[in-house]
């Protein structure tokens, strides 16, 4: 289940930077990371505005890592079917020189891998103070805190 729908995303996260076609499945994953990020303790909260949030953010994070991720795999496939890439081309006395195969490949999986360590700082920026990412003892009801501070 997804936390936010492309309306809430419009409305009041109001994000521009993904269509509706396209929406679902990054908010999606974004929940799933949400899930597995907050241990379990999202879903019961579903209706937090933070955790709508923080979905959207990571919508939008997790389309920058599908850009770089496709883009790295059409530098490596151009870097493979002409024998390198283009680095640079002179008319006069005419010279042409290419990198290595897979350079502007490696340099666009290093952004993705960038991209994908800073999911945790979006989550934590909309749900630090929350309690969905409380980390010590408690209650196991799944609630976000203080719903068992007599313990």
């Amino acid at each position: 289940m997804a936390y936010a729908d492309y309306e809430y995303y419009t409305t009041a996260y109001l994000g521009t930077a993904i269509q509706e076609a396209e929406f679902s499945r990054l908010a999606l994953r974004a929940s799933s990371f949400l899930d597995y990020y907050t241990q379990g303790r999202a879903a019961p909260n579903s209706e937090l505005d933070a955790l709508r949030m923080a979905c959207c953010a990571i919508a939008e994070q997790y389309q920058s890592i599908d850009a770089a991720q496709a883009l790295a795999q059409k530098a490596l496939t151009s870097a493979m079917n002409s024998g390198g890439e283009l680095q640079s081309q002179s008319v006069g006395s005419w010279s042409k020189t290419y990198r290595s195969g897979g350079d502007s490949a490696q340099q666009a999986l290093s952004s993705a891998q960038a991209a994908q360590a800073s999911l945790a700082a979006i989550a934590q920026r909309y749900l630090g103070t929350t309690g969905l990412l409380y980390r010590g003892r408690g209650c196991s009801c799944g609630y976000v805190p203080p719903c068992c501070d007599g313990l």
